[in-house]
């Protein structure tokens, strides 16, 4: 029986394919799956996640940044995603 992803994965590649790996929706978007991912007990591949976000999204918004903040705390970031030219 194959394991379920949870909700995030299908937007994460979507967002990665349009925006690109640093951009700034792309990154929330993962840290709140990282997030998730704890949640489901995945502790493993969530610390991973959370770890190579934190590194790349300290460098774009700064390392104290409130969103990097919130994903140093394990919390989900609350960011309405606006839609994207194609």
């Amino acid at each position: 029986m194959r394991s379920r992803k949870p909700p995030g994965w299908r937007a994460r590649r979507c967002l990665r394919d349009t925006l690109g790996l640093l951009h700034p929706d792309t990154l929330t978007c993962e840290a709140n799956l990282a997030v998730t991912l704890r949640g489901a007990g995945q502790d493993e591949e969530a610390e991973e996640l959370r770890a190579r976000v934190l590194n790349d999204l300290g460098p774009v918004l700064g390392p104290h940044h409130p969103n990097v903040e919130l994903l140093q705390d394990w919390q989900r970031i609350d960011r309405e995603l606006e839609p994207q030219p194609t």
